[in-house]
């Protein structure tokens, strides 16, 4: 038996140890061992996705809602989740200067945030940086940019109307 196939092997009894253990299998990757996401994990992340894109759940948020299907369920062990779950990629923290705290989103493709200064509210907007603006910036800095993100910051419709958020 070639070394290579034992490992295969003793990778597939283990995947499917951990798929009769009711433990969810994740890849990071198609070139990636798989990553193991505890229950509790699994149920942070249906919330966040449940919750949809364009609604911002605060960590508070995220944590009322777990421990209401999960009594019992530890602030921190909500706090790690979306720790592993935004490492992950499966979801999205956005911290914006001069919001209350960070939030959560499912994960999508780039955009863009608008705070209002008057009422707190996040918005999503459909905006990202192009590839050519961030080659741009990186040849002017000489910085190697991965990626960018841009937060709006000013008054929402209802309030730029004076009328009361709902």
């Amino acid at each position: 038996m070639r070394l290579s196939q034992g490992i295969d092997n003793e990778y597939e009894r283990h995947c499917h140890f951990l798929e009769m253990s009711g433990i969810l299998l994740l890849m990071e990757s198609p070139a990636s061992a798989p990553v193991r996401l505890p229950k509790n994990y699994q149920l942070i992340l249906d919330i966040v996705q449940e919750s949809g894109r364009g609604r911002h759940l605060t960590m508070s948020d995220v944590f009322t809602q777990t421990s209401a299907r999960r009594p019992g369920i530890g602030y921190s062990t909500v706090y790690r989740g979306l720790v592993r779950l935004r490492e992950l990629g499966l979801i999205s923290e956005i911290v914006i200067p001069g919001a209350a705290s960070a939030t959560y989103e499912p994960a999508a493709e780039r955009h863009a945030h608008f705070l209002c200064t008057a009422c707190s509210a996040i918005e999503d907007v459909e905006y990202a940086l192009s590839a050519r603006v961030l080659r741009s910036v990186a040849d002017k800095s000489g910085f190697d940019i991965a990626a960018g993100t841009v937060n709006f910051e000013g008054l929402c419709r209802n309030c730029r109307l004076g009328a009361q958020p709902a």
